[in-house]
């Protein structure tokens, strides 16, 4: 069986690779367990996969590998490491051909952990598997040289010693001198899939179960009607199954941040029910299977009860678009979707490098993503006073856009002032979050251009992008943030809203910017700020269209506030 490193699935057939050839002949397992550490010498993207090897005893267990079939020098590694019972590092060369370590392609020199398979290896494996089921990630350690050589260790996500590489989200190997001369320790993290939830019984809900529990979320169905779940081909040993409507389900699951619901009862009543229910959890995708405009009606019926989908993770119909019609096809296409949002990819695209930041453990707490507000310019068109003061709904205008931004997930928020500093200091006094940083532009008078240098300036080195916000325009909510931000982050590439116009779409706000722009941006000068780099780059940015402008005005003059007095209708998607 094989593992990539933040693929736990895989680590769970591992194990019950190892279970099934101790229940077979618990006496007689001989056999290893080897970990890809590095190809020619370095941490490769498959490093911290595993494969089992065994006599040929044992060998007819489903995942294990005849070891007389290995090349000869993997094969003579194995079979001392299996005689002396100790675990050992080996270097092979390894042909493309040969599918060690997956389907196949890998080519050179690779170095491979080997440990013999015993019920503590076992016992340690196990610990692993509880730990992901109960959605709880790890770090496995293992002391490839030196003193202590031979070790395997497991340590928690939030461990002091391995939390970054946890937060990085790939393996790493580690080498120093001491006096016992070069130690090396390989760390490897597993990431828990997260929870499934689907509800619904149909054939399409059963093939569903079994591809998500393949891939290693933990699996929950549920169906409001009796007996739905006793047909062939459930499989209530490995997957939890539940009588009942959204309350059971959630009672049962518990719906949190990695969760992905799905639900596909195909009962208008038991799917609004439970469409609700799943909208107002934390769940992080909900999906609701059937035609779209079936979708639409139950979203229309749930918004007129005050229940409003959060930005990025309602999906109608669920599913890649890859013209599914059956019920295999269906899930197919439902568990690409679900995979797409755990591992941040835009589902349905061509593959590409992915950006900065976008594993699923750099989301729960690495690389950030700034946001930047503009706030450095005169106003002259206002008059008197700073429009950074006026008043919008009680509240500065500044002040407004600043508390959306904090309010998102940005971090941190870089406010840049210029020729109202004082007035912009006054508007956001008595903010207390450690995510918000002020600076100041000293060359103001020259345009945008130079705001966005000096902000950029400010920008992390880790951080992939920015997103970027006008101090002046105080409808720019956190829903709309956050969605910018979502696809910014599923891209990697320039995105922007945009609101319908007689003559084609026009360019809205808030932008993020990718790192590879900076350059451009802050080369500008004036006050054409980045629209020459969002002209160049049009085709290729990823566009998120309003319904209307409602969220866009900004405060050029002091009528422009008399405008904004009665709160509008939020502009969605």
């Amino acid at each position: 069986m094989i593992m990539g490193a933040p693929r736990p699935h895989e680590a769970l057939s591992v194990l019950r690779a190892l279970e099934d050839l101790a229940c077979a002949d618990p006496l007689n397992v001989r056999g290893v367990l080897a970990t890809l550490l590095t190809l020619d010498g370095a941490i490769h993207e498959s490093s911290g996969a595993t494969a089992l090897f065994c006599d040929e005893a044992a060998a007819g267990a489903e995942g294990a590998r005849n070891l007389a079939t290995l090349p000869e020098a993997l094969k003579s590694a194995v079979e001392n490491v299996i005689a002396a019972a100790v675990p050992a590092p080996v270097e092979f060369a390894l042909d493309e051909d040969e599918p060690l370590f997956g389907p196949g392609g890998l080519a050179g020199t690779a170095e491979v952990f080997l440990e013999p398979v015993t019920g503590e290896l076992r016992d340690r494996l196990r610990e692993a598997r509880e730990a992901l089921l109960r959605g709880e990630g790890l770090v496995v350690e293992l002391t490839v040289a030196g003193g202590e050589a031979g070790l395997r260790r497991h340590f928690p996500a939030e461990h002091p010693t391995v939390k970054a590489c946890y937060d990085e989200g790939a393996p790493e190997l580690e080498e120093e001198t001491g006096r016992d001369g070069l130690r090396r320790v390989f760390s490897m993290p597993l990431i828990p899939m997260g929870k499934a939830l689907i509800l619904g019984s149909g054939e399409d809900a059963r093939r569903l179960a079994e591809l998500l529990d393949r891939l290693g979320f933990v699996v929950t169905v549920a169906d409001h009607r009796p007996g739905h779940l006793h047909g062939p081909g459930w499989d209530r040993a490995r997957w939890r199954m539940v009588e009942g409507g959204w309350d059971a389900a959630r009672a049962a699951a518990r719906p949190d941040a990695d969760t992905y619901v799905v639900v596909m009862t195909h009962s208008h009543r038991a799917d609004g029910r439970a469409l609700k229910g799943a909208l107002l959890s934390p769940a992080r995708y909900v999906g609701l299977a059937g035609p779209a405009g079936r979708g639409t009606k139950l979203l229309a019926e749930l918004r007129q009860k005050g229940v409003e989908p959060r930005s990025g993770v309602f999906s109608a119909p669920a599913g890649l678009e890859i013209g599914a019609q059956t019920p295999e096809e269906t899930a197919l296409a439902v568990a690409a979707e679900v995979l797409a949002m755990r591992f941040g990819r835009k589902g349905g695209r061509p593959a590409r490098l992915r950006p900065a930041g976008s594993s699923p453990a750099q989301r729960k707490g690495g690389v950030k993503v700034p946001g930047l507000v503009l706030a450095a310019g005169r106003g002259r068109r206002f008059g008197a006073g700073s429009k950074m003061l006026a008043e919008v709904d009680g509240r500065p205008v500044l002040r407004h856009v600043v508390e959306s931004a904090l309010a998102s997930r940005l971090d941190p928020v870089i406010v840049v002032l210029g020729a109202s500093a004082e007035a912009g200091l006054r508007a956001i006094e008595g903010i207390e979050d450690p995510r918000l940083r002020v600076v100041f532009n000293p060359s103001w008078q020259s345009g945008k251009a130079s705001s966005f240098e000096v902000g950029l300036r400010e920008v992390p080195a880790a951080a992939p992008g920015v997103v970027a916000l006008l101090g002046d325009m105080p409808r720019v909510k956190t829903w709309l943030i956050d969605r910018v931000l979502s696809e910014f982050e599923l891209s990697g590439k320039l995105c922007f809203p945009t609101v319908p116009d007689p003559e084609g779409p026009v360019k809205a706000h808030p932008t993020a910017y990718p790192r590879e722009l900076f350059g451009e941006v802050g080369q500008l000068v004036g006050d054409d700020t980045a629209m020459a780099a969002i002209r160049r780059h049009w085709s290729q940015a990823v566009k998120i269209p309003l319904e209307d402008a409602s969220t866009q005005a900004d405060i050029d003059t002091a009528r422009d506030l008399e405008l904004l007095k009665v709160p509008p209708e939020q502009g969605r998607l």
